[in-house]
């Protein structure tokens, strides 16, 4: 269903349990659900025949909500400080405790006010580029409307300026730092 955002945020969270949605980021179109819907995760890597082990990113509004889950081992902070919000991932290495099925969780906070809203609203999602795994991302409605429509629940509609290029993608969980993916921030 083509959505705006005022009216994605108006539907009660329980509601959107199980939900696929698409949304605009600062970089691309991104495809997600709430990151501790597996169910749903699986949809996703359905959707895009995406291989299972390759683990999605997590939007975040702030990185306290997810502090408490993740090892900080301090390395990330000054590009945390420098580029967040924007269009980088960082890499951590989940707390043994925590129920998440990879070792490491890449989280990223958009530049992108109607992202922030809905991670404000929902609180972290798992996402991904729009596409069939290995090809571009799409950044029309339209376009992901006729190719995906049938299988994603909500596609937020509100126009948004992209820079169409995928995030920087830093590893933080080791000892060095690793740049896994190189997008518009140079590191």
């Amino acid at each position: 269903m083509m959505i705006s955002l005022e009216e994605f945020l108006k539907i009660p969270k329980n509601e959107l349990k199980g939900k696929i949605f698409v949304f605009p980021t600062d970089t691309v179109y991104g495809i997600g659900t709430w990151w501790d819907d597996f169910c749903a995760i699986k949809k996703i890597y359905n959707i895009k025949i995406r291989d299972a082990g390759k683990p999605l990113a997590v939007l975040i509004s702030d990185f306290n909500q997810v502090k408490d889950k993740i090892i900080d081992n301090n390395k990330a902070d000054s590009l945390m400080d420098k580029y967040w919000p924007g269009p980088l991932t960082l890499i951590f290495s989940k707390k043994e405790n925590f129920d998440y099925p990879f070792k490491t969780i890449g989280f990223r906070v958009p530049n992108s006010e109607i992202a922030l809203k809905i991670l404000d609203y929902l609180g972290p999602l798992a996402t991904t580029s729009v596409n069939y795994s290995g090809e571009s991302p799409i950044n029309d409605v339209d376009e992901i409307n006729r190719l995906f429509g049938e299988k994603i629940d909500y596609i937020i509609t509100d126009e948004a300026t992209f820079s169409k290029t995928s995030s920087t993608v830093v590893d933080v969980s080791g000892e060095e730092l690793k740049v896994l993916r190189i997008g518009t921030i140079k590191i």
